[in-house]
C-alpha cells in the first residue's frame, strides 16, 4: 500500500505536474514560431493525459482503500480535503481538456494557444491537488 501511495503523490504526481508545465511552454514556443504540423507535441499531450488517468486509477485505488477502512484520506484530514483533492486533481482537468479539445478542434482558435492555456491551468490545478494531499493545505 506505501508503493501505491508513494507513486501516487510523489512520482506520478510529480511527473504529471511536470509534464503539463512542459505542455504549456512547449505550446507556447510552438505559438510563437508559428508551426503548424507538430504530430510530436500531440503524442506528447496524449502522454501527459494518460499520465493523468494512470493517476486518477491509482487515486481510486486508494479512495476505494480508505472508504474499506484501510487508509487514510488525503493530507491526513476530513472529507473537505478529500473533496478539494479530487476535485483539483481529477474533476478540474477533465474539465479544462475537454474544452480545450473542443476549442483547438472548432478551429476558432489557434490549436496551440489552447493548449497553451489548457496546459498552464492543468499545472496549476494538479499543483494545488499535490499541496491539498501532501501537505493537507
Amino acid at each position: 500500500m506505501q508503493v501505491i501511495i508513494s507513486a501516487h503523490g510523489y512520482v506520478i504526481g510529480f511527473v504529471v505536474i511536470g509534464a503539463w508545465a512542459v505542455i504549456c511552454l512547449w505550446a507556447i514556443a510552438l505559438r510563437l514560431l508559428g508551426s503548424s504540423d507538430t504530430p510530436i507535441f500531440w503524442r506528447a499531450v496524449s502522454v501527459a493525459q494518460l499520465l493523468l488517468v494512470l493517476q486518477l486509477v491509482l487515486g481510486l485505488v486508494l479512495v476505494g482503500n480508505w472508504a474499506l477502512g484501510r487508509g487514510g484520506a488525503p493530507g491526513g484530514g476530513g472529507w473537505f480535503n478529500w473533496l478539494f483533492h479530487l476535485l483539483y486533481g481529477i474533476g478540474f482537468p477533465f474539465v479544462v481538456l475537454l474544452i480545450g479539445h473542443r476549442l483547438a478542434r472548432d478551429g476558432r482558435y489557434q490549436p496551440h494557444s489552447v493548449f497553451a492555456v489548457v496546459g498552464l491551468a492543468i499545472f496549476g490545478l494538479t499543483a494545488r491537488a499535490w499541496q491539498v494531499g501532501i501537505l493537507g493545505s
